[in-house]
This record gives structure tokens, C-alpha cells and sequence, in this order.
């Protein structure tokens, strides 16, 4: 893990999106906050929570950047891909960048993120 701290807050629910993040940061053994977003009574949509994800969505996290000013991230791709290249200096969910590897684990990435996820998720809403 590199020297940088972390200090993240994690914003999320136990749906299948919202664990995406907490799996990785169990992976890279990085501390971090969970606050359970409520997405049944809208906490989401919430001022406070839309000033994380003007998207109104879980996964979102804060962290402290290098500049030591806290940063925003959401959409669960865009997040795994800030704590691999934060956190994972040596490589232990990741592959280093340029590398054949590298590219294949993005492909990887954005078809769970664009293809898998959504249709879960259609699925799951539609079918309770």
C-alpha cells in the first residue's frame, strides 16, 4: 500500500452495486468509514448526500487527496479504478498500467460495470 493515509468514508447499501466498493477496499486491506444510505426512503436524493453524487446513486465515497483537500467518487468503476491506482502500489488486485493484463482487467471492468450491472439491477427492480 502506499505511505498516503487513508481517510475514506464509503456511502453505500448492501445491494449488489453498493458492495463493489467495500469488496475492494476488504481486498487492499485500506481502513474505512460505511455509512448505510437508506435508498428505500430516499436518503440518496438527500442535499447532503447529492453534494457526494449530484447523480443521487450509492456507491459514493470521499477521501483526503494528495493536496490534502477531501475528493469526491462515485459511479462504482470510476472508484475502483481511484483505489487501485491510490492503493495498490504493489499490485495486489491489479496489474501495472501499459500491461497486457491492465487492459484486459478494464475490459473486464466496464462490462461489469455497463453490461452485468445494469441488467442485475433492471432485474432486481423489476421482479420485486
Amino acid at each position: 500500500m502506499a505511505s498516503k493515509q487513508p481517510n475514506i468514508d464509503l456511502y453505500t447499501t448492501g445491494t449488489p452495486n453498493g458492495i463493489k466498493i467495500s469488496i475492494t477496499l476488504e481486498e487492499l486491506g485500506i481502513p474505512y468509514k460505511t455509512h448505510k444510505i437508506d435508498i428505500s426512503k430516499n436518503t440518496q436524493k438527500e442535499p447532503w448526500f447529492l453534494e457526494i453524487n449530484p447523480n443521487g446513486r450509492i456507491p459514493a465515497m470521499t477521501d483526503t487527496f494528495d493536496d490534502g483537500k477531501s475528493i469526491r467518487l462515485f459511479e462504482s468503476g470510476s472508484m475502483m479504478q481511484y483505489l487501485v491506482a491510490t492503493y495498490d502500489k504493489d499490485f495486489k488486485i491489479s496489474f501495472p498500467p501499459g500491461t497486457r493484463e491492465y487492459y484486459e482487467m478494464n475490459s473486464w471492468l466496464f462490462f461489469l460495470n455497463a453490461g452485468v450491472g445494469p441488467m442485475q439491477g433492471q432485474a432486481n427492480h423489476f421482479t420485486r
